[in-house]
């Protein structure tokens, strides 16, 4: 909430010189008077001598004292024009933006603000608390110790953030005399705080300003026309908000933060929304989770992650099987240089810690196991009902869901979506596998055509059943989309599906404002993401996909791919 406070006062019968005051305007205009009172002096004794007055003539040790502070202020403007000099220099020669150069001027000066009390001060700030968030053991970790952790670190700073899109939608500032006012009752309405009736025109005309005041600081309203969903979202200043639900992914927050700030849709118009839920006791998403997010809003996680590596030690046995060329082309994806606004923060974050009753394992198998998928899935699905229904805002025009655990990605992917114009569409899905299993196969295959053999299929089966794709249990020899992408196929190909997947998802707001949602009950023996596909084609949305647009999921060795590597490496030490 940020405007200008406004002073509704009737100033034909108030003067200034009797009002309390108790506002920044009040400290700005006093405080400012004052400052510029002692420059005046300052500069007055510095540079002003009467040559008729001897009263005025300084001593000979004021007069030094005043050469040595003329001399340092001298210096002082001189360091200041070399360092916008400098500063402009880089600016045009290295395609600076206006933004990087505050960021810029921000970090040498953030001494200066630290020890005159500028930088915000959270130690009053309610532990256990922040951003909406409620529900955090607190002796677990200190939230005050992780904001001033971030603070500490060295980095880039958000000053100089115009963008309206950072300050648009918010409830602007009451005027509390005015609110307490109102709030006295029905019966008050027309009494001054002096206890005189209104009665004179200019007295009502202050009254209604007053009402006008308390109704634009409490209510806002939306023709949700104008956030239906563009295909051209940038140009048309679209809202996205962007979704990710989390469940024991603290080893891989590090990458996902990595393609969050590789995101090129303008990040003042991204509110993101994190969903931490039935993680194990030892687990520490959701402490990872609000650090890298603190860090990230101040631009300082550019620095940390510099100093995380992008595979941990886990990972060393399967490297060693993989394909050279996709390690490579990982590197590279998360190496400079980056686009121009890769610090930038977003329009904002929130962060919800909600557990929904998830006991099964997240290991590979333990998650792909087919007896388990009904249950698992339902229980998705009310996660992914419950984080939007809590984010979702009259603004957004886009919603974004997004897993944790994508490798690879183009930065460019919201709008690469987006321009289709569709309803609900969905890139491709594959995975890189070890070269002894032929390198890389399609992986999701929830983003699928239906097919009369499926038809057919969920007539056999209880109301309760649910339908799982890739499975032998399940042959509904569905169309994947997996299956149709060609190397060398143009990205822009579109088909109409009618189950999605949940990797990522782009679907316009007005989808989940009409009422589709991810069924959390079997919908046609479907349940979660490929029942939201064909909720909201049966709703009247386009459904689509991208054949040759394709994420990369990160591998995730299973049981029969782990003793396959063990037997390798026994072999090895046997040659």
């Amino acid at each position: 909430m940020r405007t200008k406070n406004q002073n509704f006062s009737n100033e034909k019968n108030a003067s200034t010189d009797s009002l309390p005051i108790h506002n920044d305007e009040y400290e700005r205009k006093w405080k400012g008077k004052n400052k510029q009172s002692k420059i005046s002096k300052f500069f007055s004794n510095t540079f002003s001598f009467d040559s008729n007055s001897t009263t005025n003539q300084p001593s000979s040790r004021e007069a030094k004292k005043q050469k040595k502070r003329l001399v340092f202020y001298s210096l002082l403007v001189s360091l200041f024009i070399g360092l916008f000099g400098l500063i402009y220099f880089l600016s045009s020669t290295n395609n600076y933006t206006r933004s990087d150069l505050f960021n810029t001027i921000d970090h040498l000066i953030k001494p200066l603000k630290d020890t005159n009390g500028l930088t915000s001060n959270s130690q009053g700030a309610k532990k256990g608390k922040i951003g909406g968030l409620e529900n955090i053991d607190e002796t677990q970790f200190d939230i005050e110790q992780l904001i001033e952790e971030s603070k500490d670190k060295s980095g880039l700073y958000a000053l100089g953030l115009n963008d309206n899109e950072y300050y648009n939608h918010d409830f602007r500032n009451l005027d509390i005399d005015s609110v307490k006012k109102f709030d006295k009752g029905a019966q008050q309405f027309l009494i001054t705080n002096e206890a005189k009736i209104y009665s004179s025109e200019d007295n009502k005309k202050a009254l209604e300003l007053e009402l006008e005041m308390l109704l634009a600081s409490s209510v806002e309203s939306y023709d949700l026309h104008d956030f239906k969903g563009d295909a051209d979202g940038v140009n048309n200043r679209d809202h996205v908000l962007f979704l990710v639900p989390l469940r024991n992914a603290e080893a891989v927050l590090p990458l996902m933060f990595r393609h969050l700030m590789n995101l090129t849709y303008p990040h003042e118009l991204i509110d993101l929304g994190f969903l931490v839920s039935d993680c194990s006791p030892e687990d520490k998403t959701l402490e990872t989770l609000i650090d890298y997010s603190l860090s990230m809003q101040n631009g300082t996680l550019i620095n940390i992650l510099e100093n995380v590596p992008i595979y941990t030690e886990a990972d060393t046995l399967h490297l060693s099987y993989m394909d050279q060329k996709y390690l490579d082309t990982v590197d590279q994806a998360f190496s400079p240089p980056y686009h121009m606004g890769y610090t930038k923060p977003f329009r904002s974050i929130q962060i919800f810690d909600k557990n929904f009753g998830q006991v099964i394992g997240q290991g590979f198998s333990d998650r792909h196991a087919v007896k388990v998928q009904g249950v698992r899935r339902k229980l998705m699905g009310r996660a992914r009902n419950w984080l939007v229904s809590n984010t979702l805002k009259a603004y957004h025009s886009w919603v974004y869901w997004r897993d944790v655990d994508v490798e690879l990605c183009p930065g460019s992917v919201i709008q690469d979506l987006m321009k289709h114009d569709f309803d609900v569409i969905v890139p491709n899905v594959w995975r890189p596998l070890p070269s002894f299993l032929g390198s890389e196969q399609p992986y999701d295959l929830n983003s699928w055509i239906e097919s009369p053999n499926a038809l057919e299929l969920a007539k056999t089966l209880d109301e309760e059943d649910v339908i799982v794709e890739g499975y032998a249990e399940y042959p509904t020899w569905r169309v994947h989309l997996a299956n149709l992408r060609n190397v060398e196929g143009n990205q822009d190909d579109l088909i109409e599906l009618d189950g999605v997947g949940g990797v990522s998802i782009l679907a316009k707001a007005k989808v989940f404002r009409s009422g589709v949602n991810f069924p959390a009950h079997t919908f046609e023996n479907h349940a979660e993401t490929e029942a939201f596909g064909k909720m909201a084609k049966k709703s009247g949305f386009t459904v689509g996909g991208l054949p040759h647009y394709v994420l990369w999921h990160i591998y995730e060795p299973s049981e029969d791919d782990l003793r396959e590597m063990a037997s390798k490496e026994r072999e090895k030490r046997r040659d």
